[in-house]
């Protein structure tokens, strides 16, 4: 079994990724993954260079994109037919039409017009309640997604280092069981090398 980085955020989403898609493709091939998913904010612009240097790398690579609405919780999104990638860029367009160059306004009824052939995984909060808990709205908009998305959807699982892993895993498992949601590991990766961390300290 193999794994497949999901989360990879390019310099192609702004001031938030610190290495070129073809940095990433590049990388993936030194560590011997096959496979990775190309995942920018809001946007699928860093997917075309990454598959051109997947095709000479030999790694495949999966388009998908981070949705970062302004009423819920953000979503990765991949498309699974020709038809759920016309829908998401049909989505990402009615999203930046709706403000200025630049910026992507989304909201959950968008992706519920779009969803068609679309796979989700849903991000989570950076940080528990003082009661080490998921807040209620979270988990209420979880319901809503589950509802919208049936078993087109998982729950994203990956380590913050923030303190609280231990406590956000153990209450991560308890979601899953809860609403019947799957849970997949990401990194939710931002630069290929530890010499990039600075860089992408700086943007953020």
């Amino acid at each position: 079994m193999h794994y497949c980085e999901l989360q990879i955020t390019t310099n192609f989403s702004f001031l938030r990724g610190a290495s070129h898609p073809d940095e990433m493709v590049e990388q993936a091939t030194l560590l011997g993954y096959k496979t990775i998913a190309i995942t920018d904010r809001n946007t699928v612009a860093g997917v075309v260079r990454a598959h051109a240097a997947g095709k000479k790398k030999g790694v495949r690579v999966i388009p998908g994109c981070r949705l970062d609405l302004l009423n819920g919780p953000s979503l990765l999104a991949y498309p699974t037919t020709i038809k759920a990638w016309a829908n998401l860029c049909a989505l990402l367009s009615n999203g930046n039409l709706r403000t200025e160059k630049g910026e992507c306004h989304l909201y959950k009824a968008d992706v519920f017009k779009y969803k068609e052939g679309l796979h989700f995984i849903v991000l989570l909060p950076e940080t528990l309640n003082e009661n080490f808990c998921f807040e209620p709205s979270f988990e209420q908009e979880l319901e809503t997604y589950k509802e919208a998305f049936g078993d087109r959807l998982s729950l994203a699982i990956s380590r913050r280092y923030n303190g609280d892993d231990g406590k956000q895993l153990y209450r991560l498992s308890q979601l899953s069981d809860k609403f019947s949601i799957p849970l997949v590991t990401t990194n939710d990766v931002h630069y290929h090398c530890a010499e990039r961390r600075q860089l992408q300290d700086v943007l953020t």
